[in-house]
């Protein structure tokens, strides 16, 4: 019975640190730096999202998502994974 209680316990731990948040800043890419640069650069392999709010940046998991909203302010709905992946649910553009 106290086996049963712990895993219950551990498991609703594991699910609380994957609820779902979301964040508001600035999606980039690895290709370059700058404001307009994301949208000028040439298109590289395997491009990195990254969301950038304010002093905080993390990569997005979702690319094609991503990818068409780069340079923009956008609202981004997830969960953070230990590794600084946002693990993307949904991107909208900021008001």
């Amino acid at each position: 019975m106290r086996w049963c209680a712990l895993l219950l316990a551990s498991a609703a731990l594991c699910l609380a640190g994957g609820a779902q948040k979301t964040f508001t800043g600035v999606i980039h890419d690895n290709r370059c730096v700058g404001p307009n640069c994301a949208r000028q650069c040439p298109i590289t392999k395997d491009p990195v999202y990254t969301l950038q709010s304010g002093e905080n940046a993390w990569v997005l998991t979702d690319r094609a998502a991503s990818a068409r909203y780069v340079g923009r302010k956008v609202v981004v709905t997830g969960t953070l994974a230990a590794d600084n992946k946002l693990h993307v649910v949904s991107i909208i553009p900021a008001k």
